[in-house]
């Protein structure tokens, strides 16, 4: 029964990757930004990866889905960034729009990556705290998610020569980092258990 829930969890979380993964490559190639983009590339696969992973009952799995979602659509292809500003895609001018877009996006992911590492803490406030590194660690997956925007020469030359495999490359640093993260909550509590039942046999 566990395999069996391990499996679904995998094969929910691979659907939904893979629906966003469509969502931006439908708009790589179609290169238009306007109703049937916000449908296709944003919309649909929020709902349907969420509705996938919350029916896996992985809320683990659900929480960091929805903190990489926005990441993922955060800028190119899809320049959601964008999305008050569409059709047109604005960097500088108009900037309040984009800044704005930003920050909410920005704020989604570190708000569902801190319900992430909660959930895997027990839920339990008091227990993150006991353990900063997990803390840190987050965090500097939260900065690699959106490594894109640090201001340092070497970083944007890659921005502007190679976007998408500095893109993936970071996305996938920032995954495993919040993995190390997850794994030291893990070896946290496995540590607790392990002096619970030391106790309870005095």
């Amino acid at each position: 029964m566990v395999r069996r829930n391990v499996i679904y969890q995998a094969l929910a979380l691979l659907a939904a990757v893979l629906v966003l993964l469509a969502g931006v490559f439908y708009s790589r190639a179609m290169d238009t930004y306007d109703l049937t983009t916000l449908l296709v590339s944003v919309v649909a696969p929020l709902v349907l990866g969420a509705v996938v992973l919350y029916a896996g009952g992985e809320r683990i799995t659900l929480f960091a889905f929805l903190a990489y979602f926005w990441a993922v659509v955060d800028d190119r292809p899809v320049f959601f960034d964008s999305v008050l500003t569409w059709p047109e895609v604005t960097r500088f001018h108009p900037f309040l729009p984009r800044l704005f877009m930003n920050i909410v996006i920005h704020a989604l992911t570190l708000f569902f990556l801190y319900l992430a590492i909660r959930e895997a803490a027990g839920r339990s406030d008091k227990r993150l705290r006991a353990m900063p590194s997990v803390v840190v660690l987050t965090l500097i997956a939260f900065i690699l998610a959106y490594a894109q925007n640090i201001p340092l020469a070497w970083i944007q030359s890659l921005v502007q020569t190679s976007w998408y495999p500095f893109d993936v490359t970071e996305k996938l640093a920032s995954v495993l980092v919040l993995g190390i993260a997850f794994r030291q909550i893990l070896k946290r509590s496995d540590r607790a258990g392990r002096i619970d039942d030391v106790t309870l046999h005095r």
